[in-house]
């Protein structure tokens, strides 16, 4: 486990209501190396979600711990665990979650300038990216312009613009069609294996989950994980 990019030591969630103690999730642990890949399936309400948001350092855990190259996210503060975000964390979400005023190769464009490329090496870098993804025509489009299909792929360029050494992807195709969400997962793993990122996904379909090599089933917060 030393060499695990991200580990996850007996993680719980406890929410307290005014009525009881709500345990979402119990002594989960989890370790992924590099170029390593993590489905985490299960029924709704099972905590996928939260311990994804867990695993990012997005919340903290009631109990546990998390680790991302060796740096423990409970022993940082906010603007900590927001700047290692920034340096090694990718996020794709259900909902595509696009700038609407700008562009396609302007979303794209977005972590690279906040990394400090400059206007102009980003915009060439974004367009390559989007030209991967099959979007060389769309670069001046707003998400509006596209499809579901189409915004899901410029968040996927986006997510790998800043070369992430972990990406986080919640439900990458529950948005989209069955043709278009098996199109969406080639591309997404096509892109994990070029980058050698570590991907952790939260997801219903089946086919999804069998293309990585952990499985993590949630049911009621706790945790079976296979190989």
């Amino acid at each position: 486990m030393s060499e695990s990019l991200l580990i996850a030591r007996n993680l719980s969630k406890v929410v307290r209501t005014e009525e009881a103690q709500l345990h979402i999730l119990n002594n989960v642990s989890v370790a992924l190396a590099r170029g390593e890949s993590l489905a985490i399936v299960g029924s709704s309400g099972s905590g996928k979600s939260t311990l994804l948001g867990l695993l990012a350092g997005l919340d903290l855990p009631s109990h546990g711990e998390v680790l991302i190259a060796g740096k423990n996210l409970n022993l940082l503060n906010e603007d900590q665990r927001a700047a290692l975000r920034a340096q090694m964390v990718g996020f794709v979400f259900q909902s595509f979650q696009l700038l609407p005023s700008l562009t396609a190769v302007e979303n794209v464009m977005l972590p690279l300038e906040l990394a400090g490329q400059s206007g102009k090496s980003a915009r060439a870098e974004a367009a390559q990216l989007l030209d991967r993804v099959g979007l060389a025509a769309r670069l001046n489009h707003y998400p509006r312009q596209l499809s579901g299909g189409e915004q899901q792929r410029v968040a996927l360029a986006r997510a790998f613009a800043s070369k992430p050494a972990i990406l986080f992807a919640d439900e990458p195709t529950g948005n989209l069609d069955t043709k278009t969400g098996a199109h969406i997962i080639d591309l997404l793993f096509n892109l994990n294996a070029e980058a050698g990122t570590t991907l952790v996904l939260v997801t219903h379909e089946q086919r999804l989950a069998e293309r990585c090599s952990q499985h993590l089933q949630l049911e009621a917060g706790s945790s079976v994980l296979e190989h």
